[in-house]
């Protein structure tokens, strides 16, 4: 929204300065003011938590079961999330597992590169009265248990319930908490938003989709572009350093980013893509949101040193895909190049040196020959 120029406007009745200038303050404020409100609405609009809550509960209901697990009498209480409030209601803390309490247990956060080992709380996520999901945060392994997440209390919530993902058990859900009415208007205005996984996570982050590759497309590799070209991340380098990716390819087929605003409806996208190098290092990942987008893509700087990239994207209907490896044209160093340049000055100089020597002493010779 651009903002009114006072300036630009035009009366006959021209008024005096003291009459323009409440004028003027008046239409800039109006202007913050729809600026504000436009960029609130932006914000508000995200998509990727209801997406990311909706695909869980389609994988819930597709692997696990027909409901939303809960604690059972007698059964243990390793899964449930636990929400608590602080005193003064303003933030809100999650646990998963009551390993605090005598004979609890938490729920483990094992890390792993190994398909067959990796297993920890993916996301904490959290429903407000109305069941929107008005916090989600991604867990990182490597993080001892328990798995925990402390979150500002939003403005306007009356009740809380926590839910957590976990990657070999599914969805879970705890007890929900009431808000203090006092808290009704303090609360918190951030929006909920993409949470992307913390680096140390990435190695866990790809041995969990390869172990649903398997388990749920009964393949132990990635497809590739001779699978459907669709899926497939292609990478473009770039002159400057960096790097794009662009699931699909725009003259055949580009995958599509349908997520799920109301977290009911399925969604289908692309929900994280990666870059591995010469060595199978993850040198970027990024989780992507949904939110206004008809492609799925990543820009990522190339490491330096790196002999050469490969993309991988994770569909939440399709499972793994990866790209050709692409290799990565290396050059010298500023170090080695001014070592370049200065042996290469250094030798045109000896040649200048010798030429200027080997001129005079010519010029000496003739000069004796005269004599």
């Amino acid at each position: 929204i651009k903002p009114i120029n006072p300036t630009t406007i035009t009366n006959t009745n021209t008024p005096s300065k003291s009459q323009q200038i409440p004028t003027m303050t008046r239409l800039l404020c109006l202007s913050a003011t729809l600026l504000v409100s436009a960029a609130s609405t932006v914000f508000a609009a995200s998509e990727f938590c209801p997406t990311m809550y909706a695909d869980f509960h389609r994988r819930q209901l597709a692997h696990f079961s027909d409901e939303v697990f809960v604690l059972e009498e007698g059964a243990s209480a390793k899964h449930i999330p636990f929400l608590t409030l602080s005193d003064d209601s303003k933030t809100g803390t999650i646990v998963v597992g009551n390993g605090g309490e005598e004979g609890g247990i938490w729920h483990p956060m094992s890390a792993s590169d190994d398909p067959d080992q990796v297993h920890f709380v993916t996301h904490i996520m959290v429903k407000d009265q109305d069941g929107k999901v008005v916090i989600l945060e991604s867990m990182d392994p490597t993080v001892e248990a328990p798995a925990t997440m402390t979150f500002a209390v939003p403005a306007g919530v009356t009740q809380l319930t926590p839910y957590e993902w976990c990657n070999l058990h599914g969805l879970w859900k705890g007890e929900p908490v009431m808000v203090p009415t006092e808290q009704l208007e303090k609360g918190s205005s951030a929006v909920c938003g993409a949470s992307d996984y913390a680096k140390e996570a990435w190695p866990s982050v790809h041995a969990d989709f390869m172990r649903q590759q398997k388990d749920t497309f009964n393949s132990t590799t990635p497809f590739t572009e001779t699978d459907g070209v669709k899926h497939t991340p292609y990478i473009t380098l770039k002159d400057d350093g960096t790097a794009s990716i662009l699931v699909g390819n725009i003259d055949v087929a580009l995958h599509p980013m349908n997520g799920s605003p109301d977290g009911i409806a399925e969604p289908h996208w692309i929900t994280e893509i990666y870059v591995v190098d010469q060595s199978g290092n993850i040198v970027a990942m990024s989780s992507l949101d949904d939110t206004g987008v008809d492609t799925a893509t990543l820009d990522f700087e190339v490491p330096e040193g790196a002999e050469s990239v490969q993309a991988y994207a994770w569909c939440n209907i399709h499972g793994l895909w990866k790209g050709s490896v692409v290799e990565v044209e290396t050059t010298a160093s500023d170090g080695e190049q001014s070592e370049i340049e200065s042996s290469d000055g250094d030798a045109a100089s000896a040649t200048a040196t010798a030429s200027a020597g080997f001129a005079v002493g010519a010029a000496l010779l003739v000069t004796l020959n005269m004599l």
